[in-house]
């Protein structure tokens, strides 16, 4: 065997080992052997300062204290009934129909978008609300005659439909709770349901007595000497 290929065995020899070793370092198995990886240490996870909070649910309203509420004070949560929510009920003027017969009264109070308005009360019992359309100021008010036998409200009310006109009805209302489905779960509303009304036109200022469950409106709306209306 010559000088060159001893030479060659053995620097072949040095890079297998060298080879070998490196492997072994990176913990890579060797000729079939098995190396066991090493996991590095956990680290401790630190607890949270404050549990999360859990958002508490809204208070649920108390329907039949609500319900009393609206019967005996035309109030709800000790706010006064949205007169936007009367006007609701009354028929536009070019039809003869109402289209709306009943409001949801938690969906009409006045920091709603739909019912918006600046509500105000003065001391003959009128509530006014006030809201812009426009460049032009627009308002709707009511004001109580009286509470019949059977529970129907009779509500003077006034509508300004912009300009300067004002349009006069008597309003009949009652309210009541129901049931509806909303997002597929049950939920008690409380419903505020036109009952009758009658068109008072311009100016009318004539005396609106209430007497069991009888209303009599002296002079009557289409100029007779009065008229008497039994609601049932």
């Amino acid at each position: 065997m010559n000088k060159i290929t001893l030479s060659y065995r053995r620097v072949m020899s040095f890079v297998a080992l060298m080879l070998g070793t490196g492997l072994l370092l990176w913990g890579q198995p060797l000729l079939g052997s098995q190396t066991a990886i090493i996991a590095p240490p956990l680290t401790e996870i630190a607890p949270r300062d404050t549990p999360p909070q859990v958002l508490a649910d809204e208070p649920s309203l108390d329907h039949a204290a609500a319900l009393t509420e609206l019967q005996t004070t035309l109030r709800f949560q000790d706010e006064p009934l949205n007169p936007r929510a009367v006007a609701a009920l009354i028929p536009w003027l070019s039809d003869t129909l109402p289209g709306a017969i009943a409001v949801d009264i938690e969906g009409t109070t006045s920091d709603t978008n739909q019912f918006y308005g600046e509500l105000s009360e003065f001391s003959n019992g009128r509530v006014i609300a006030e809201w812009t359309t426009g460049d032009e100021r627009r308002f709707v008010g009511y004001q109580s005659v009286g509470v019949l036998d059977n529970g129907t409200h009779a509500l003077r009310t006034w509508v300004n439909t912009g300009g300067s006109g004002v349009f006069p009805f008597l309003m009949l209302l009652s309210f009541d709770v129901d049931t509806e489905i909303h997002d597929g779960e049950p939920r008690q509303r409380l419903i505020m349901t036109r009952r009758g009304e009658f068109v008072l036109g311009g100016g009318y200022d004539g005396e609106i007595t209430v007497s069991g469950n009888t209303l009599t409106l002296t002079p009557a709306p289409n100029g007779d000497s009065s008229v008497t209306v039994l609601v049932e």
